[in-house]
């Protein structure tokens, strides 16, 4: 009896081991990750989470790739590269490849106060940050005004933590809507070591990432008609303007340098 009792205990365990590797080998549906995909997700996000902690506050936004990467364990780390191992042009964004490598002239923009959060220490690559001290001090005199850089150079190893955390919160475990908000490393502008992106935000806290506004709300400010006028003058451009062609959504306050 005892024997029969062991022979289906251990029949049960390999066919719950067998189903549970099927789910985890599984494609992934890029709607909706499976039940098993999403536990792999949640594990990779919370372990992202836990090495960028632990890092200086000065660091967490260039991060290494491979020091990420290498913070998971062997299943952790092979979720995720087959993730990160999907053509985007899959999941909807049409946007090109930039960059995995660093910029060498970053200077570090120290972190300001913006409505009831910090933006953190930022970068930008010299020529682009150049650009925008001369555009804000102009808007300033022009309105009165200035925007702030809420994100601005961001490393592969950044795009990474992120592309995962917001997978398993906002996103709800959709690639599909995930890529239209988060590029996976190597393709988001904010890591072209040249042409980088910037976020802005306003004193009051507007902006993408405090996360109580809309597209909308930061299309009524000022400043962001203000951008729309003479941002070009200053080599910055909106990216990714209403009904994009990259199949990316609408961010008014996602501007990108570039020597025209």
């Amino acid at each position: 009896m005892i024997r029969k009792i062991f022979i289906t205990i251990i029949g049960l365990f390999i066919i719950i081991t067998a189903s549970i590797a099927v789910l985890y080998f599984q494609k992934p549906d890029f709607t909706y990750l499976n039940l098993v995909q999403r536990y792999a997700a949640r594990k990779v996000a919370e372990r992202f989470d836990k090495t960028i902690n632990k890092m200086p506050k000065d660091k967490r936004t260039i991060v290494d790739y491979d020091t990420l990467m290498n913070s998971l364990d062997p299943i952790e780390r092979d979720f995720a590269s087959r993730i990160f191992d999907i053509d985007p042009k899959k999941l909807g964004f049409k946007g090109p490849f930039y960059s995995m490598n660093k910029p060498y002239d970053l200077i570090e923009i120290p972190s300001v106060e913006e409505g009831n959060r910090q933006t953190c220490i930022q970068y930008c690559p010299k020529h682009s940050y150049k650009d925008y001290l001369k555009m804000t001090a102009q808007m300033q005199k022009d309105i009165g005004k200035k925007l702030y850089i809420d994100s601005g150079y961001r490393s592969p190893g950044r795009q990474a933590y992120l592309f995962f955390h917001y997978l398993t919160t906002s996103s709800k475990y959709s690639l599909k809507e995930n890529a239209k908000r988060i590029a996976m490393p190597g393709y988001s502008e904010h890591g072209s070591p040249t042409d980088n992106a910037v976020d802005f935000c306003t004193k009051d806290g507007i902006g993408d990432l405090s996360g109580r506004q809309s597209a909308n709300d930061f299309t009524k400010l000022p400043e962001y008609k203000w951008m729309l006028k003479n941002a070009a003058k200053y080599n910055f451009y909106l990216s990714y303007p209403e009904n994009n062609k990259w199949g990316v959504a609408f961010k008014p306050w996602h501007w990108h340098w570039e020597k025209k």
